[in-house]
């Protein structure tokens, strides 16, 4: 896929153990606001090149919000109308916690030592109640996945058991995923994904929802 080339070209890719990474000291944070304008080339095929390659590194952008914990600064990522959903595995509910921009940014600055209700844990059925940082190292960024060990643009890798019905719930909409296929010692059954979903506006893409995905029972 188009996407997989974008992010080897980039030496996205890293070792298949899925290991959060917590060295941040050469990561750049500065705004980002013109790698979010959609690019209209004479060429259908360099249009798809350009806009595989913008959505990869708006993800990696917005991954690397979640690894430095500096949750306050996707404000200027998250869709204006929409707002965003989080969706602790594959199967996106209505249910699932949503914030508007203004409400996720109350979230992680006033609110960030709330624990609220995201969802239910798999198997047991019993309430994922966590802070918000906690949430996001359990249900966002579980693994480094700034530096994945493969990535799509359109396209799902992770395949476990839950429902995938991102396409249907967010219909129309492009998303990315990011990927560890897990170590040979589980057999593979500590997998993880994060998906990025991005809807546009006036030629520039927003974050709509981020959906993780891994095995489950």
């Amino acid at each position: 896929m188009l996407a997989a080339a974008v992010f080897s070209s980039c030496n996205l890719f890293s070792s298949k153990e899925p290991q959060a990474d917590d060295d941040t000291a050469n990561i750049d944070l500065t705004e980002i606001h013109d790698s979010l304008k959609t690019m209209h080339p004479d060429s259908v095929g360099v249009a798809i090149v350009d806009k595989d390659s913008m959505l990869m590194s708006l993800t990696k952008d917005i991954l690397t919000i979640f690894k430095t914990r500096e949750y306050a600064k996707l404000d200027t990522f998250i869709h204006p109308t929409e707002g965003i959903r989080f969706s602790p595995y594959a199967t996106v509910e209505a249910s699932d916690k949503h914030f508007t921009k203004e409400g996720f940014h109350s979230l992680v600055t006033s609110g960030r030592n709330k624990r609220i209700t995201w969802g239910s844990y798999d198997g047991s059925g019993d309430p994922i109640v966590l802070t918000p940082n906690a949430y996001f190292k359990k249900f966002v960024y579980d693994a480094n996945f700034v530096n994945p060990e493969k990535a799509e643009v359109n396209d799902f890798i992770g395949r476990g058991n839950s429902v995938n019905n991102l396409k249907n719930f967010y219909g129309g909409s492009d998303f990315t995923e990011s990927h560890f296929s897990g170590s040979k010692q589980s057999g593979g059954m500590d997998w993880k994904s994060v998906r990025l979903v991005f809807k546009p506006i006036n030629g520039k893409y927003y974050l709509v929802g981020i959906v993780h995905d891994q095995w489950t029972i």
